[in-house]
């Protein structure tokens, strides 16, 4: 008997997810240069023609790690980005998902993404669009900041949020290359210092 519709559907869901999975592991553990459709198919153990089946080409399988890595990242941000009213809460929110992510090594796959997209115009495309999954919470969370402030109408809370994510993600790479290095914290109480400042200018008492 033919299998039906819905569990053909879901099989072919669940094949793709497994060659994400793998995808992210090679890219993890590998890094970007070892990624090919082999070194992908021989971590999952599965056929190699089977990305192409699904994906069309390894490019495209790599930005559906991307989208699965940022939608990973956006549930793993959204309950805590939710609670940010202040200025000071947000900085104390990146602080914390800058150790979280510092611990389960979270950076490596999308260090290795931005490394391949260099050379990848499709896979560059593929990243940026990946980023709004999450980023659309950093955005609530600035225009929270900013609400009932005389700031909230002249501020456009979504380059704060890009300047924001730029600057979080900025430090995570650099901290990827000296993860000894004491920098990250110091400049994230440097942020909540600057960050309590600004807070009073624009929400005095």
């Amino acid at each position: 008997m033919a299998k039906s519709s819905s569990a053909t559907q879901a099989a072919g869901a669940e094949t793709r997810a497994r060659i994400v999975a793998a995808t992210i592991a090679t890219l993890r553990e590998e890094g970007i240069v070892a990624t090919s459709a082999r070194a992908i198919a021989k971590r999952g153990d599965f056929n190699q023609a089977l990305i192409f089946y699904h994906f069309g080409s390894v490019t495209d399988l790599l930005v559906a790690a991307a989208v699965e890595e940022s939608r990973e990242r956006a549930e793993r941000y959204a309950p805590r980005l939710a609670e940010v009213h202040t200025l000071p809460e947000l900085v104390a929110v990146a602080r914390d998902l800058h150790e979280q992510e510092m611990a389960e090594g979270g950076l490596a796959v999308l260090t290795q993404l931005l490394a391949g997209s260099a050379s990848s115009p499709e896979l560059r495309k593929g990243i940026l669009d990946a980023f709004g999954a999450w980023m659309g919470h950093v955005d609530a969370a600035v225009a929270r900041t900013l609400e009932g402030t005389a700031y909230a109408s002249v501020v456009s809370t979504a380059d704060m949020s890009h300047a924001i994510s730029a600057l979080f993600f900025g430090i995570e790479l650099l901290h990827n290359l000296d993860p000894d290095s004491e920098r990250a914290q110091s400049l994230f109480g440097t942020f909540e210092a600057v960050a309590t400042l600004l807070e009073t200018l624009i929400r005095p008492s």
